[in-house]
């Protein structure tokens, strides 16, 4: 079931992780970036109607809409969890992740996809359903080792090339790209204090990079966005 902002705003106060304040702003804006790159028609405005207002932002929006920006409260909220008790990237975690983002969306919602799926426009195949369990414990004991023990610019080309990694993996029928994106909320919130946020404005440049997997482009990316992120956690 699709948390309340009450829950949500709970669970922040339990973690202790970002302020109540700044949590809210990360929230929204990582609900809006992350769902309008894979075509959500909420705007930000919208966003904020939703999940701070609680009020359904345009009659007529489709009930998928609002379930992919909603369930961003639950998802959010875990990110925060495993940050404030120092959990590990592991295949349980990612697993979590992807269930509470395709609450009301996917019938297998944290399970791995099992039949082969594509990525349109792409110019390669993603992994074959029957090797994604064991690619996706590789890559998470991988990244996780990673994201424990590199620093600086090279913990965010560590960060960028597991994120391409991922997504060509795609362990799952649908939501790949939101749980991957999630993955890097909690990478950077774990290591720095503050997510990296891929905004849907840097799209086609985003999407470039993972068809030609470019981790120098998509590290210098997410410095950019940590290095706004910084200023904007003073100022929540």
């Amino acid at each position: 079931m699709t948390w309340t902002r009450a829950e949500f705003l709970a669970a922040v106060a339990g973690s202790g992780v970002l302020s109540p304040e700044y949590a809210d702003d990360v929230l929204v804006r990582l609900a809006h970036h992350s769902t309008a790159i894979e075509g959500n028609t909420l705007t930000l405005a919208d966003t904020v109607t939703l999940l701070v207002d609680q009020r359904v932002p345009v009659a007529g929006t489709p009930v998928r809409d609002l379930y992919e920006v909603a369930n961003h409260y639950e998802a959010f909220a875990r990110v925060l969890r495993a940050v404030a008790q120092d959990e590990p990237l592991t295949t349980a975690l990612i697993l979590h992740l992807h269930a509470t983002l395709m609450d009301h969306l996917a019938h297998d919602r944290g399970q791995y996809k099992t039949s082969t799926n594509i990525v349109t426009g792409a110019s390669w195949q993603p992994t074959a359903p029957a090797r994604v369990p064991d690619l996706m414990r590789q890559w998470a004991d991988q990244t996780e080792w990673q994201t424990a023990n590199l620093d600086n610019e090279a913990l965010l080309e560590a960060v960028a090339s597991a994120h391409i990694a991922f997504e060509r993996i795609h362990p799952f029928s649908d939501g790949n790209g939101r749980t991957g994106r999630a993955i890097i909320a909690y990478q950077t919130i774990r290591r720095f204090g503050f997510p990296a946020i891929v905004q849907v404005t840097r799209r086609p440049a985003y999407i470039t990079m993972l068809d030609a997997q470019d981790a120098p482009g998509l590290s210098r990316l997410l410095a950019v966005s940590l290095a706004d992120e910084a200023a904007r956690r003073t100022q929540a």
